[in-house]
């Protein structure tokens, strides 16, 4: 490799082992985020470069295994069968190597150079856990190095034994496992048969016939002919028939217990501990924090100080942003540049767009602190936990906690949780779940919730409310799965093991990477999308030309006045409802319409033209009614069926009517 100067390096572990934190400490924030072609699990590919070497790092999906079962594994066998890297670091847990290694024994078989990085070594150490580095390495045939990629800890290393490697200095070797004679002694037959067909891969002959014989797919060898790959599939599938008749079990679980019985007596003799060891601060935290009772309080009272939190800190902060984009309002209407443009131009850029994305920017503080604050939850291991809390109560609508990772995520945005259902279990899983995430309150939802309970409720009663939509937002999430449930739209559920990572105290850089990735990509929808409808808004609310803003002349008025009667049970007037309309291509839209309508002063208008029980009405239906086109979108292509999405549209639309109609009839009744 030493001609070189340019290498793919893939990133490699089975899931909870440090990976997306080794993977942003060597890239920082020269990382691209895309789809696998063909599925819809996240590719992220970073960029760094050493000595003069150039790399293009690519985070793959967490994989237990070569041999695949679910999606992730698929794609990750894909990856390294057909488009092989110039090198893998694979990371393994240092805690619990004999849960990780047997992946790295695959690994190892593969011919590709590796570097093995024995992650998370000071809870280890901890634990009172000692690893024998050396007789590891021996043991494996590759390179293998400590490190502690949360803190950076032994992250030179890492890089030193990456550039010893492709300069040529390391020289490696397959690890010896023991296997059955009938399966060892087809394996090396095949091996001889891969290597007549002269294939182009750097794979290990040895590793690509057991690839071959673990899972039956067609066998590929590059621009080799087809006459010779289906000879080398027909002596593929007589192998496995006869390997397996021999032995009486499948090839894949021969092979696994080939690499696991290969992995226990490996860690036996590199390490001072047990196969598993005992963490008892996370026993000890968990008592607490996952108790049978207190445990929901407990995540309940989590989620509500993290919304103190954020108006704590970000109203102050969005108030100075807020003033600043006044105060260039004004500026510019007084410059001479703008005075000297048509009356109908300079309202529209300072009334329309400077308006409505002020309003959105001015909120970018209180986002920001949403992002970092779940964040820190999340990389401390809690955000894993709170499913586990709630695993029992998804059982009620026949789904289970890997579900409701998907439910959770819709809590930052609908469009990736519904992306991200083609990797449940079952047809049931997926359509049930992809049918209750539009209820969740999403991140663009949130803006919206801010903005008006920010406006109509004092500082000290704004949370209280923010909080309660989150909770009748999960209630909603609950009584609709439970309709779907009935209705039997598809296959039966599926059991699910969930993994519980360990405590970790999050570090800045890790967090603050990450917030940056949300806070980027809310950014861009300000400047984009958002801009768009802002525009589209002020054009409906002051044309025909001559009309007075906003007046009952323009288009928006007679727009909302026409549907306005089917709103009036609700207490949602005509300016709400040319909101909630072009909330329809993305929520965040709703603000900048609201401020656009209620020209000039948007907060003083609000909080005169609107009574906090309409305010209420009109969040209820901004939570339920029709999710944003990307959104539908996303469903339309999961589910590939148009019952599913007209079901979505039907739904939210009905609720939404139903829940503001009740709220707001109630609230009135009872003299509010």
């Amino acid at each position: 490799m030493k001609s070189k100067k340019k290498f793919t390096a893939a990133i490699i572990s089975i899931p909870n082992t440090g990976k997306s934190t080794l993977f942003n400490a060597l890239t920082g924030a020269r990382q691209a985020v895309g789809n696998w072609p063909g599925v819809s699990v996240e590719k992220k590919v970073g960029k760094f470069s050493i000595n003069g070497y150039q790399f293009e790092l690519i985070d793959l999906p967490g994989s237990y295994s070569l041999t695949p079962t679910t999606l992730e594994e698929k794609i990750v066998r894909k990856f390294i069968m057909e488009t092989p890297p110039d090198i893998l670091i694979n990371i393994v847990d240092a805690r619990n190597l004999y849960r990780s290694l047997g992946l790295t024994l695959q690994l190892a078989q593969s011919g590709i150079p590796m570097i093995v990085a024995v992650n998370m070594m000071d809870e280890a150490k901890r634990l009172g856990i000692e690893i024998d580095i050396k007789g590891l390495s021996h043991h494996l045939g590759v390179p293998v190095v400590p490190i502690i990629a949360r803190t950076g800890e032994g992250l030179g290393h890492l890089i030193n034994t990456l550039l010893k490697l492709v300069d040529g200095e390391i020289k490696q070797h397959p690890p010896q496992i023991s296997c059955p004679i009938p399966l060892q002694e087809s394996v090396l037959s095949l091996a001889e048969e891969i290597k007549k067909i002269e294939h182009p891969s750097i794979l290990s002959e040895v590793f690509l016939a057991e690839r071959l014989l673990d899972f039956s797919e067609p066998a590929t060898m590059g621009d080799r002919s087809n006459e010779q790959v289906n000879a080398l599939s027909q002596k593929v599938e007589e192998a496995r028939l006869k390997v397996e008749k021999s032995m009486g079990m499948s090839i894949p679980t021969a092979c696994a217990q080939c690499r696991f019985n290969s992995a226990k007596g490996l860690v036996m003799e590199t390490t001072s501990a047990a196969v598993t060891a005992t963490d008892e601060f996370t026993k000890k935290l968990d008592s607490i924090l996952l108790h049978k009772y207190f445990g929901i309080p407990i995540f309940l009272g989590i989620v509500f100080l993290l919304f103190q939190g954020i108006y704590a800190l970000g109203t102050p902060l969005q108030d100075i942003l807020g003033n600043g984009f006044g105060a260039l309002q004004e500026f510019l209407r007084g410059s001479a540049v703008f005075q000297s443009l048509p009356d109908f131009v300079t309202r529209l850029i300072i009334d329309g767009i400077l308006e409505g994305v002020g309003v959105v920017i001015a909120f970018f503080p209180i986002i920001a602190l949403f992002f970092i604050f779940m964040s820190l939850i999340e990389d401390s291991g809690y955000m894993a936990r709170a499913a586990f809390l709630l695993d029992h109560l998804m059982h009620v609508i026949g789904l289970d906690g890997k579900a409701f990772i998907n439910v959770l995520l819709g809590y930052g945005c609908n469009v990736p949780a519904i992306m991200g259902t083609r990797i449940l279990s079952s047809q049931y899983n997926r359509i049930i779940t992809m049918l209750i995430i539009p209820f969740t309150l999403c991140s663009a939802r949130l803006q919206v919730f801010l903005f008006v309970a920010g406006i109509l409720f004092a500082p000290t009663v704004a949370p209280w409310i923010i909080f309660a939509l989150y909770l009748f937002s999960f209630v909603m999430v609950i009584l609709v799965g439970l309709f779907l449930k009935n209705v039997r739209l598809a296959g039966n559920p599926e059991p699910f093991i969930m993994e519980i990572p360990p405590y970790r105290l999050p570090t800045v850089k890790t967090v603050a990477l990450r917030a940056w990735e949300e806070m980027k990509a809310f950014l861009n929808r300000a400047s984009t999308l958002i801009v768009l409808g802002v525009i589209a808004v002020w054009f409906l609310t002051n044309m025909p030309p001559g009309a007075e803003t906003a007046g009952p002349d323009t288009w928006a008025v007679k727009i909302g006045q026409f549907i306005e009667p089917l709103f009036k049970p609700l207490g949602i007037e005509w300016q709400q409802i040319i909101a909630l309309l072009f909330g329809f291509i993305a929520k965040e839209i709703v603000i900048g319409s609201l401020a656009i309508v209620y020209a000039g002063d948007p907060a003083s208008q609000i909080a005169s033209l609107v009574t906090p029980l309409q305010g209420i009405s009109f969040m209820i239906f901004t939570l339920l009614y029709t999710p944003c086109v990307a959104t539908i979108a996303a469903i339309r292509a999961e589910s590939q069926s148009w019952k599913i999405t007209a079901l979505t549209v039907g739904l939210g639309l009905f609720l939404a009517w139903m829940s503001s109609f009740l709220f707001y009839q109630l609230g009135t009744l009872l003299g509010f």
